[in-house]
């Protein structure tokens, strides 16, 4: 009997123990005022973009478990509307705390209605020093430029400012956050002339996010050193010119791939030695190599993990390459690829989405395709394969 009350004393002074910390994690009223007045910066305008409460089954890159391409939502409120003074800062919405300090450590106002300016001057917002996380995607700042005190978050590993209406040079303070692991500055009006700090300074990068970043005076070569431990790079319509290092597809973590759209981007696709852990490759647009090397084929363990592959516009001449039987997306359009439909095609048997059209393809459409359950779109436009469309479509 004895023993018990021991234990029930114990584990009441634990209890008592847990209970203050709880109370002592109360945000500061420094940190609910900085956020309140961030808050009177803005007006509430919902602007409709494409991945905010977008959410669709039928998408052929679901199966990506990386973002920006995985399957989800992000709903889009006016999420600091609710915020109150003389409040604990901690319960509301888009706020995470430290569970201990009470610190404000994450920031998610993506998809938030905000519509205003930020500058380093009339933002309370970098009074936020403790910040890790902070996501101000699919918002509009008027074509602000991105203030240079985002440098004073050096805690931050997580930085997402995409799609929301930013403007001018990417300051080179972003390189003085030497702890991120995602940064995403896509879809923006942005440029930058060098990407030498990113690469060599930020060296535990997991994603780097750069689509519709002007680039047209960087040197490709300057994406060399990127960190190993990198899954997903996307450079799309950045105008890259010159020849990208094939030495990117050997990253040995590297899943998502996206180059596309830099008409004036020359590479190959190279032959790697060991399994790659790509899934996602997008080069359509550029200018690759005139004769594809069957690095990608079926029996080529490398390519073995690939989901959706997109060879677009690129002028590639030769037969049909041996497709991964991973794929869900395969796009080989507007290419001058000749000769028949290879039986090789036939292991894809999670296709959704096969795009064939502006070859100069010969020979039937086989029958076979009927098989292929999973298939929503066949494009065969413009080519001389002859025969009846699979019953599937029918």
């Amino acid at each position: 009997m004895g023993f018990l009350l021991r234990v029930y004393h114990v584990l009441y002074i634990q209890l008592l123990y847990l209970c203050s910390q709880s109370s002592a994690s109360l945000c500061s009223p420094d940190q609910s005022s900085a956020l309140l007045q961030f808050q009177q910066l803005f007006s509430f305008v919902n602007r409709s973009f494409f991945d905010c409460d977008y959410y669709d089954d039928n998408s052929a890159v679901l199966q990506l478990d990386t973002p920006p391409y995985c399957d989800g939502r992000f709903p889009s409120y006016p999420k600091t509307m609710s915020w109150k003074e003389d409040k604990d800062c901690c319960p509301w919405d888009g706020v995470t705390c430290d569970s201990l300090t009470g610190h404000v450590i994450g920031l998610d106002l993506s998809c938030g209605w905000l519509q205003g300016n930020i500058s380093s001057n009339s933002s309370s917002l970098f009074l936020l020093n403790h910040l890790q996380k902070l996501n101000l995607a699919y918002n509009d700042f008027n074509l602000s430029q991105i203030p240079s005190d985002f440098n004073r978050f050096s805690s931050l590993t997580h930085l997402n400012l995409s799609n929301s209406y930013f403007s001018g040079q990417i300051p080179s303070e972003i390189t003085h956050l030497s702890k991120l692991v995602v940064l995403d500055l896509s879809e923006n009006s942005l440029e930058t002339t060098t990407v030498k700090g990113l690469v060599q300074i930020l060296t535990d990068l997991i994603e780097l996010l750069l689509d519709y970043v002007s680039m047209s005076t960087v040197v490709p070569s300057s994406f060399m050193n990127l960190s190993t431990s990198l899954s997903s790079l996307s450079l799309s319509h950045c105008e890259l010119q010159g020849n990208f290092p094939d030495n990117i597809f050997h990253l040995p973590n590297l899943k998502i791939l996206n180059l596309a759209r830099n008409s004036n981007l020359t590479g190959i696709l190279p032959k790697v030695n060991c399994s790659s852990p790509l899934k996602f490759l997008d080069v359509s647009e550029m200018t690759l190599s005139r004769e594809l090397p069957n690095s990608i084929g079926i029996d080529r363990l490398p390519w073995k993990n690939l989901v959706y592959l997109d060879l677009h516009s690129n002028l590639i001449q030769g037969p049909l390459p041996n497709p991964p039987p991973s794929l869900t997306l395969f796009s080989l359009s507007n290419n001058n690829f000749t000769g028949e439909i290879p039986l090789s095609f036939y292991n894809m048997s999670g296709i959704e989405i096969l795009n064939l059209s502006y070859n100069n393809l010969s020979g039937t459409i086989p029958k076979c395709m009927a098989n292929f359950s999973s298939l929503h779109v066949l494009d065969l436009r413009k080519t001389r394969l002859y025969g009846s469309i699979p019953g599937i479509f029918a």
